[in-house]
């Protein structure tokens, strides 16, 4: 049965309510207009100061339906429910959309008005962005991939043998992009935009760049093996 699933509580599993309707929210844009003198209309800064729009919080309901349930069976599902979900902040993984997590906090509300029939609404109070379940250097599998938009990535153990050249990775960024980590086996030069950065053996967090979404050619120089996490999303 298709359902949502709440830190891995999935609802039709754990407390058998059936989703009856979905509404997924899209940010609202922060848009940020200016009135300058003798100018006509109003001057747009709304992508001036980070390279792109910022959105606002999103807003996500799942309505269950909950059957055969009768009065004292509703108080008793309610409570469960609500000791799992109400004012918690959750992950949040749709089952029609579970390359994807959307990270929020949960209220609940029910009514009932028979002795059969009991309805449970879920409000998702959301980060814009729904975040990829996966990260860069996991493995794809082929039932969830698609065809249409799918980026196969695989960026885990890739052998650098690059002394004195630079060796070329190509990283494909999604519509939001968190930083970059880096596991390397030694240390070894990386350039990113014409700017080189020392990486060091172990973990590295690149806070220094931000890769865009498509494709991003990165460049390593030195001896070792390196592993790219990156985690990323989309509206």
């Amino acid at each position: 049965m298709t359902g949502v699933s709440f830190d891995g509580i999935h609802s039709y599993r754990e407390w058998g309510l059936k989703l009856k309707s979905i509404s997924i929210g899209l940010p609202e844009e922060k848009e940020v207009f200016v009135d300058v003198p003798g100018m006509n209309g109003q001057l747009d800064l709304t992508e001036a100061q980070n390279g792109g729009s910022v959105y606002g919080m999103r807003t996500l309901e799942f309505v269950f339906d909950a059957r055969n349930c009768n009065y004292r069976s509703w108080a008793w599902l309610v409570s469960k429910v609500a000791r799992s979900l109400h004012g918690g902040k959750k992950k949040i993984v749709l089952d029609i959309d579970d390359d994807y997590f959307y990270a929020g906090r949960c209220s609940i509300d029910t009514k009932k008005t028979d002795e059969i029939f009991a309805e449970i609404t879920v409000t998702c109070k959301c980060d814009p962005f729904k975040m990829t379940s996966t990260s860069e250097n996991g493995d794809w599998l082929w039932d969830p991939f698609s065809f249409i938009d799918g980026v196969i990535r695989d960026t885990a153990g890739i052998a650098i043998d690059s002394p004195s050249d630079w060796q070329k990775v190509i990283v494909y960024g999604w519509v939001k992009n968190e930083a970059l980590e880096i596991r390397s086996t030694a240390a070894m030069k990386l350039r990113f935009n014409d700017q080189e950065y020392d990486l060091l053996a172990g973990t590295n967090i690149m806070v220094q760049f931000d890769i865009l979404e498509g494709a991003n050619d990165i460049y390593f120089k030195g001896s070792g093996t390196v592993t790219i996490i990156q985690r990323g999303g989309m509206i």
